[in-house]
């Protein structure tokens, strides 16, 4: 027992001595163990991709430091804003601000978009490129004009960095090459337009070039980047995923873009398996929203946030553990868009037939000083609207002292395009219209637009104009058309006219920020008109074509946020012409040398989301008492908003043209309400007179007053609308009829 005793006794002793010497001796030998680099994987998957707030909101709420992040299309976005040190909160209200039809459809706002450009091409159902003389689909849908806009303003914080590794948290995104396939892994270059190239959809997007490649959206070959983030020394790698599986049936495939999904996810299978092998920590969503459903954000987001908490102790856990191994303090996430640049010179690529001077007169202003964001923003998306480009692109790079040089990077538009669109009312009955736009063909910095209306009151408009952007510019305007109404005295029909007009005109044009229009010029026009039914025996001779010539200046202004069911903005016009006679023979009993003037004012005022005021003026007046030719003197009636003759009026509740005067007062009101969608209700209301004294136009005893109520549906072709009116000068209930687009 003894010897027991002794022997245990000596091996402690040997134990204790042994490890104190350990202990004393060795322990600064001992290596301290490595905190291991933490990876963050995101996935493409459209707007599922916002679900990723979830994520990171946990991640700051456990204080879990991400050491590298990178990530495939949305993930590429999504993962490069944290990247560049915006917070949870910074991304979700940028989110939350955005106008996300507009902004993956490459709308703009209306009121930027050249007036002639809305005339002509708004109102139309379908619009075809023309390239070389041929029909030419469009390589994608979009551009991505807006994309390129927001990414600009929402990196602007880190624009001076072209190596992603110099983030807050070094970041790389995947792209696909065009031209074999392979993926891309970018780590350097301009960050806005490498996120831009990773998100462009093949089919959606037009592809982008970026370092010297073609690229297009990364989920085509690797939707799921973990391989690439291990590769750059990430030792523990933690992925959001928001891919939707593979449909297998065909009923899933409702869509072109669930069609263009399923044929972007066929390649990216290989990377998914080697992600799932390679996680430590993968957070699948499963969004109840679909690839572009980025309207649906709010659900979308607490979606991710519940998703995201059910992983919250077992990412606590890993931060706690990486803390204890060792500490490092949370990043400071205050990233926010820059309000100004320093700009020093202003560089253009891509513009062949559009001049360098020409972009000046938008972006020269900007060189050699401080510019804010917003008026960037503004004028680029001013020269996009005079559709003489199918992008207007800005980078940004460095010129030295803190400073940056603008890049505007442009593609032209396709020479021409055909478009169609097609009307019926109760009016002007049905007709087709087919009219094209032809840029740079006959002259640099043109444009040519033609209309052609067939119909039972055809027409037909040439417009060519030279435009110098804010400088003036030159245009040329032939017209023809045909058309016949019913001629009243009161309520009663007399007779009906057939009208046919020729005319020819030149004139110097100026436009202020695409909303302002500015002509003077003069018109040389033959023109005839017939009765039916004789009922004024003087007016024969003009059933044959007869001179006039008139010099003109005419004022207008379109800032209207829709051209229909418009919620905002106004449109005015004032027009002044001093009409002549110059037919040989002239009957001057009849129709005298005149100088006319109009004045019209349509204003928009929401009230709430569903109901808009809509007052608007109407004034006309011949100067002197002149009489002149019928073409010039003001008609009212009618639902028409566009007519061949500009001082032909809509009014409420009165035959079409039933009223006319040498002057007019009109004044009108609607209230629009929206019921659904794209469902309308309007009241309306007119009330005026169309007289041939002034005197007699302040006689409120003879004043007009119409009212209705209109029902529009707001359809692809243009409004569908039933009107129900009356009015003191037709005492019985009348409807109106309007199918399509004005024109």
């Amino acid at each position: 027992m003894f010897k027991t005793k002794c022997i245990f006794l000596i091996l402690f002793i040997i134990i204790q001595v042994t490890s104190g010497y350990l202990y004393s001796s060795e322990i600064d030998d001992i290596p301290k163990k490595k905190r291991p680099k933490i990876g963050l994987v995101l996935s493409g998957g459209g707007a599922k991709g916002f679900a990723y707030l979830g994520m990171l909101k946990v991640f700051e709420e456990v204080g879990l430091h991400i050491d590298y992040i990178g990530g495939t299309s949305i993930g590429s976005a999504m993962g490069g804003l944290y990247a560049a040190g915006y917070s949870y909160e910074e991304i979700k209200k940028m989110i939350e601000s955005q106008d996300w039809d507009a902004l993956i459809r490459d709308e703009i706002p209306r009121k930027y978009i050249a007036y002639e450009e809305k005339q002509f091409l708004e109102y139309s159902i379908i619009s075809i490129p023309l390239e070389k003389r041929k029909v030419r689909l469009q390589r994608s849908m979009y551009k991505g004009q807006q994309i390129n806009l927001m990414l600009n303003k929402y990196f602007s914080p880190v624009w001076d960095i072209n190596d992603f590794s110099k983030l807050q948290t070094p970041f790389l995104c995947v792209a696909t090459n065009l031209y074999n396939g392979d993926a891309e892994v970018l780590t350097n270059g301009y960050l806005p337009m490498a996120i831009r190239s990773s998100m462009s959809i093949p089919g959606y997007f037009a592809p982008s070039h970026f370092n010297g490649m073609y690229l297009i959206d990364g989920g085509v070959v690797n939707n799921y980047p973990a391989q690439p983030v291990q590769d750059k020394g990430a030792e523990y790698l933690i992925g959001g995923d928001v891919q939707a599986e593979l449909k297998d049936t065909i009923t899933e495939l409702t869509s072109l873009i669930s069609i263009i999904n399923q044929v972007v996810s066929f390649h990216s299978e290989e990377a998914n398996l080697v992600a799932d092998s390679i996680l430590n920590i993968n957070i699948r969503f499963e969004v109840p929203a679909g690839l572009m459903d980025f309207n649906k954000y709010d659900t979308i987001i607490k979606y991710g946030e519940y998703i995201a908490n059910q992983y919250k102790p077992e990412l606590k856990a890993l931060a706690d553990s990486l803390n204890a191994i060792e500490y490092i303090p949370p990043k400071v996430r205050n990233a926010k868009p820059l309000k100004t640049l320093d700009i020093n010179e202003v560089l253009y690529e891509g513009n062949k037939k559009m001049s360098s001077e020409y972009l000046d007169n938008f972006f020269g202003e900007f060189r050699n000083t401080i510019v804010s964001i917003d008026d960037i923003e503004d004028k680029i998306t001013m020269v996009y609207g005079t559709k003489f480009f199918k992008y207007v692109f800005y980078e940004l790079e460095k010129s030295g002292d803190g400073r940056a040089n603008i890049i505007i990077k442009v593609e032209e538009a396709s020479p021409g395009y055909l478009s169609a669109s097609i009307h019926y009312d109760l009016t002007y009955n049905g007709s087709i219209r087919v009219n094209g736009i032809f840029r740079n063909i006959l002259g640099n910095q043109s444009k040519l637009f033609g209309e052609l209306v067939l119909g039972s009151n055809p027409g037909f408009r040439l417009l060519y104009l030279l435009s110098n952007g804010i400088k003036p510019g030159f245009g040329v305007d032939i017209e023809m058309y045909e058309f016949k109404f019913n001629y009243y005295k009161q309520s009663e029909k007399l007779t009906a006219i057939s009208m046919r007009s020729m005319k020819a005109g030149a004139f110097a044009t100026s436009m202020l920020n695409n909303l302002y229009s500015v002509k003077l010029g003069a018109e040389y026009e033959l023109f005839k008109f017939k009765q039916t039914v004789v009922v004024d025996t003087s007016l024969i001779p003009f059933q044959n074509f007869n001179s006039y010539g008139s010099v003109f200046v005419k004022f207008r202004a379109d800032t209207k946020n829709k051209p229909n069911f418009s919620t905002t903005g106004f449109d005015a016009e004032f027009n002044a012409h001093y009409c002549m006679n110059l037919s040989k023979g002239w009957v001057d009993s009849l129709f005298t040398n005149s100088l006319i003037m109009s004045f019209k004012l349509h204003k928009n005022l929401p009230l709430n989301k569903r109901f808009t005021l809509k007052p608007g003026l109407y004034f006309g007046w011949t100067l002197n008492n002149d009489e002149p030719p019928i073409q010039h003197r003001f008609g009212a009636g009618g639902l028409n908003e566009i007519n061949y003759i500009n001082n032909f009026v809509p009014f409420t509740g009165v035959q079409f043209i039933q009223s006319f005067g040498l002057y007019a007062a009109i004044a009108r009101l609607k209230l629009q309400y929206n019921v659904y969608e794209k469902i309308y209700l309007t009241l309306r209301t007119d009330m005026g007179n169309l007289e041939s004294t002034p005197k007699d136009l302040t006689d409120i005893s003879n004043a007009m007053f119409g009212y209705g109520l209109t029902a529009s549906y707001d359809s692809f072709i243009g409004p569908v609308e039933l009107t129900v009116m009356g009015s003191n000068v037709n005492p019985t209930v009348s409807f109106f009829i309007n199918i399509g687009f004005s024109f």
